[in-house]
């Protein structure tokens, strides 16, 4: 009874999308933002890609799995249209070829063809997988072109990049004017051209100024402990000792502080004489030790050439705590080698 009532929904279902065909292929299910289903064909589709929902349609076997469209050697129709699927290669169907095949599928469906599923015929003929596989290159073809065509562009507009860091060609061939990030050896570049806004200093920069002083800080002795920071949270716990005290500014000897990574490991950082603007800390003194939170920010530090280095600003939660004995370097080297035998263990 359940084989006959699932036939007669793959029926109707396949009478819809012959119907349709020109909105392309459909299969019978969507969940997680993700799924074969076409709310194009089947608009209850569609509040299941939006929402995460699971919405499926009641079915047989599926025109689109990889077993029924290329039969015995390819698929596996056991394992569900999930693990099994072509539906991507459907898609460079011709709204004729659609409704050509899908005619053909419920015509063998109707005969039995799939109540067996021991040997399977392929469902496509082989003039129609070739069509298939001739589009797919045409298509790469195509988007190589097109890949060759930016590349092309980004270089030109970055050429006096490429004349002055000739190792970064490939870089800026890829990336120049994206908006990502990529980590390159001695640091992260950020290629983003609005993220030159949010560093101090750099606000009159060109997009070009600002790829040119992040290539020349890469390898640089920098705040790395805070680059980790900046890159990984955005805002932390410190705790230092005021070393000294000036009309708009103060120095700590040296913050410590805890971070996370993204994967929710922790680590901990110090960095040594950190200047900060002395808004929120008028009360204090040289000697106080302190805890606070911070961001960390990168600004455009000027001296022997223009570099990026990072910073704190924006200090929120000032406390005065008890005299705060740093963890001295040879402290910190033997934290992260506990924490390495701690992983091991």
């Amino acid at each position: 009874m359940r084989n006959k009532q699932d036939k007669k929904a793959t029926f109707d279902a396949i009478d819809v999308m012959i119907r349709h065909a020109d909105k392309g292929p459909s299969g019978f299910w969507v969940d997680d933002h993700e799924g074969c289903g076409n709310p194009a064909i089947f608009p209850e589709f569609d509040e299941g890609l939006k929402k995460g929902w699971l919405v499926q349609k009641k079915h047989y076997v599926c025109p689109w799995n990889t077993a029924i469209m290329y039969g015995d050697g390819h698929g596996n129709i056991n394992t569900g249209c999930y693990h099994s699927c072509s539906i991507g290669k459907a898609r460079y169907l011709s709204a004729q070829e659609l409704k050509e095949i899908l005619a053909r599928f419920k015509t063998r469906m109707e005969n039995g063809d799939y109540d067996c599923v021991d040997h399977i015929s392929p469902l496509l003929t082989e003039a129609e997988s070739r069509h298939i596989e001739k589009r797919i290159s045409a298509e790469q073809r195509k988007h190589e072109r097109c890949r060759e065509q930016r590349r092309q562009e980004r270089l030109k507009k970055a050429a006096a990049l490429v004349a002055k860091y000739p190792d970064k060609e490939s870089l800026l061939a890829l990336h120049y004017g994206e908006k990502v990030s990529v980590l390159d050896y001695g640091g992260i570049i950020l290629f983003d051209p609005a993220s030159r806004r949010n560093v101090a200093g750099a606000e009159k920069f060109s997009y070009d100024d600002y790829l040119d002083v992040q290539f020349a800080s890469l390898g640089k002795k920098d705040r790395t402990y805070f680059a980790d920071c900046f890159f990984n949270e955005g805002m932390s716990r410190f705790k230092g000792q005021i070393e000294r005290v000036k009309p708009k500014h103060i120095c700590f000897k040296r913050i410590f502080f805890s971070g996370t990574y993204p994967d929710g490991t922790a680590f901990d950082g110090k960095e040594d004489h950190v200047w900060m603007d002395k808004s929120g800390f008028e009360e204090y003194a040289v000697g106080d030790s302190v805890s606070f939170c911070a961001e960390v920010y990168r600004y455009i530090k000027t001296g022997n050439g223009k570099l990026i280095d990072y910073g704190l600003r924006n200090p929120t939660g000032i406390q005065k705590i008890e005299a705060y004995n740093l963890p001295s370097d040879d402290e910190l080297i033997m934290q992260d080698v506990e924490q390495l035998i701690c992983e091991t263990c």
